[in-house]
């Protein structure tokens, strides 16, 4: 494999360039089809995330944690080819039902919404396959044929996405956004053995961590995600949907990039777990929250500060209802996509059960928020629900990570991120009150970046040991000149 590092950073750019590619779409999708149309799209990327996950029977997952151990033999290929053949099976009947439901209402005489159904099953599909090849990918540590796949989809999806707009107005979006995955679907052979592959690769313990994973993905999907995008446009207006999808499609950019930073937590902890190496367990396990906290922070704090500007100057001036519920997004969106770093960490001790209950009850709870508050307080109230979730959860991890697998969080530092994080976000709305406008943002974003670099220096928020490996790593990676200066910068001797 990869060093960690080397990887962890190949695929930080691969996330911010997703991030890029998907913002852009998204305000594409919202300057051509307005909010009614940006509703419909958000309601088919939804359908595509709970059909890949309640269809997928956990095999994406299973692929990715287990294909490592047969690593340079024959089984690695022959476990994707048996698991891509039951994938294709239970894909192929969801995929099946709804285009008998766009023919269907096609047969009806609604010519439109038939199409929109054969697209989100097109995007359903290309996901879907996507998920099966990134899995493998990852799993065998090939992380530069991943981030390839995606950073060549991401290159397309703004113009698919702006052409089948044009040309077929929120069908021919979705349709934009299948194409964003079918580089990464088409992938998929590569990590198929050429050869016949034994049912009996997959052993009991595959099939009780694809099954716990499966439960867990699929009440994470129907319970908790995305279901109050139902409840609005069962309680409000198509129109209010769209204002949220706004919300969900800033906030969505920041889990997009933490999905590409945990890309390689799975197959390194569950190195070290094979290994029984506790002491590397823990190290990795900190010094990834740390990064993703590092990378995501400001993101999240300084996107809250800046998006009354950013929102109607991106998405049109008739998005602004959009900013009170993106602000809170935004926000609680960090700890949101810091989950995934505990949540790997189950998964790589093959602690599938305990991730199954923990989805369960974390469902249930929001759930019963969202009916309580969306009724009466719509989409800001649905937004404050899921973010007391989210913050509750890695509460729940924090103390079960310690006192279970005995891997406690280091908090001083996060915190101290945390800290920098808010007096980048401080920085860029002081900017934005001193000169209003776009031009105070931009302000903004600079005199931010550069507070929030002097306040993790300041505050001493990355470890020495941790700025002397960042910088040994670069030298002889990138011109001395550079390294020099990365190695001053990082105060490192």
């Amino acid at each position: 494999m990869q060093s960690m590092l080397s990887s962890s950073l190949i695929n930080t750019a691969a996330g911010l360039l997703s991030l890029v590619a998907g913002l852009g779409s998204s305000v594409l999708v919202a300057r051509l089809l307005g909010v009614e149309g940006a509703g419909l799209v958000a309601y088919a990327l939804w359908i595509m995330s709970l059909a890949t996950l309640v269809s997928g029977f956990g095999m994406p997952h299973t692929v990715l944690r287990f294909i490592a151990r047969t690593e340079g033999g024959p089984e690695g290929g022959g476990l994707v080819n048996v698991l891509t053949r039951r994938f294709a099976l239970s894909t192929g009947i969801v995929g099946a039902a709804l285009c008998a439901y766009a023919i269907w209402i096609g047969l009806q005489g609604n010519g439109e919404s038939s199409l929109m159904w054969i697209a989100t099953t097109v995007l359903f599909l290309t996901y879907g396959y996507s998920t099966m090849a990134l899995a493998a990918a990852e799993g065998l540590g090939r992380f530069r044929e991943s981030t390839f796949y995606a950073a060549v989809g991401s290159l397309i999806q703004p113009f698919s996405v702006l052409v089948g707009g044009l040309l077929l107005g929120p069908a021919g979006a979705i349709f934009g956004h299948a194409l964003r995955h079918l580089p990464q679907a088409l992938s998929l052979r590569r990590y198929m053995s050429k050869g016949p592959a034994a049912p009996s690769v997959v052993t009991p313990a595959m099939r009780r961590y694809a099954r716990d994973n499966w439960l867990s993905g699929g009440l994470s999907a129907i319970l908790s995600s995305r279901i109050e995008l139902a409840l609005i446009g069962l309680f409000f207006t198509l129109s209010d949907v769209g204002f949220y999808s706004i919300g969900i499609t800033m906030s969505g950019m920041v889990i997009q990039v933490a999905l590409f930073l945990v890309a390689t937590l799975v197959p390194y902890l569950g190195h070290h777990y094979d290994r029984g190496d506790r002491e590397a367990l823990t190290r990795v396990f900190n010094r990834s929250l740390l990064g993703m906290t590092i990378v995501l922070a400001p993101i999240s704090f300084g996107g809250a500060a800046i998006a009354p500007v950013l929102i109607p100057f991106l998405f049109g001036a008739e998005f602004t209802p959009s900013i009170s519920v993106s602000v809170v997004l935004l926000v609680f969106c960090l700890s949101q996509a810091l989950e995934y770093v505990p949540g790997r960490l189950l998964l790589a001790t093959e602690r599938s059960s305990e991730a199954l209950r923990l989805s369960i009850v974390s469902g249930l709870i929001s759930v019963i928020l969202l009916m309580l508050v969306v009724p009466r307080y719509g989409g800001e109230g649905a937004a404050w629900a899921k973010g007391a979730v989210s913050v509750g959860t890695m509460v729940f991890y924090a103390i079960f990570c310690k006192r279970v697998l005995g891997v406690s969080f280091r908090l001083a530092g996060l915190f101290k991120v945390l800290a920098a994080a808010a007096l980048c976000a401080a920085a860029a709305r002081a900017c934005m009150w001193w000169l209003p406008g776009p031009s105070g943002m931009l302000l903004g974003i600079v005199a931010g970046a550069v507070v929030y670099g002097v306040g993790l220096l300041a505050l001493t928020a990355i470890p020495a040991e941790d700025r002397a490996m960042i910088a040994d790593w670069a030298a002889g990676r990138i011109p001395n000149r550079f390294a020099g200066i990365l190695r001053y910068a990082l105060l490192v001797r």
